[in-house]
């Protein structure tokens, strides 16, 4: 007998399946990011090479002398620690940062799908919902029609996803920011909102946004938490609109 309470969407099931993956790309970023920290400190994970160069005497003369400098991965110095550090640093948030955007466009391209589909739910043109994209249009349509006002949002995710991928890292004035007085302006508010709220990450002296062995899962769970809320206020709407 089919359960009139109950509404089967593809779209809501291949949501919450996309967490698996997910979690599978994070454990195995993590896994990688391992495996290549081991891999800088055995011996030959850094390369030493030497080149002539020269150098002048206090009269102004040349003379030969022999350099040594080392390489790591894309790094490349005169002191053998910086480079490996700097290798490590860098092969570190390189991969942290693609696992990141790789989970958050899966989860953008299945919050479309559901988008469309709440939209078909209350009979609306998706047209007429304000929001700049996908993940904040279903957000509209949640808190607006769908009895999801005490649902948070997955906006600082977003707005580290835009960090990462148009400002390559750097959270641009970020201590400028923290430390203007008076009223802040709604997008420095953003940023504020995005650093504070998401756990497992830090900005630098630079500005830089770095990520920590945390992050990668908290962004899953976040997901998760997200989808599920998203699934059970459709139903719980849809049982509502079944008994009218």
């Amino acid at each position: 007998m089919t359960d009139l309470n109950f509404i089967f969407s593809f779209h809501l099931w291949a949501a919450t399946e996309s967490i698996s993956v997910m979690k599978m790309l994070a454990d195995q970023a993590e896994k990688n990011l391992s495996l290549a920290v081991v891999e800088a400190d055995i011996p030959g994970g850094v390369t030493e090479y030497e080149y002539e160069d020269e150098v002048c005497d206090e009269y102004g003369i040349s003379h030969p002398h022999q350099r040594t400098y080392y390489s790591c991965g894309s790094s490349v110095g005169y002191d053998y620690d910086d480079v490996k550090s700097e290798y490590k640093a860098l092969i570190t948030q390189l991969t942290r940062r693609s696992a990141y955007l790789t989970m958050f466009g899966l989860f953008e391209h299945r919050i479309s799908k559901c988008l469309t589909f709440m939209v078909d739910l209350i009979k609306c043109d998706e047209r007429e919902i304000k929001g700049k994209g996908p993940i904040e249009k279903a957000h509209v349509v949640l808190k607006k029609f769908i009895g999801g006002k005490g649902i948070p949002d997955v906006d600082h995710l977003t707005k580290i996803r835009n960090i990462m991928i148009h400002d390559d890292g750097v959270a641009t004035d970020y201590k400028k920011i923290l430390s203007k007085q008076g009223k802040k302006t709604p997008a420095e508010k953003r940023l504020l909102n995005a650093i504070n709220r998401a756990k497992g990450v830090s900005v630098n002296y630079f500005d830089g946004v770095l990520m920590d062995g945390e992050f990668l899962m908290y962004a899953v769970n976040e997901f998760h938490r997200y989808i599920t809320s998203l699934e059970a206020a459709v139903q719980t709407y849809h049982k509502e609109q079944a008994s009218v």
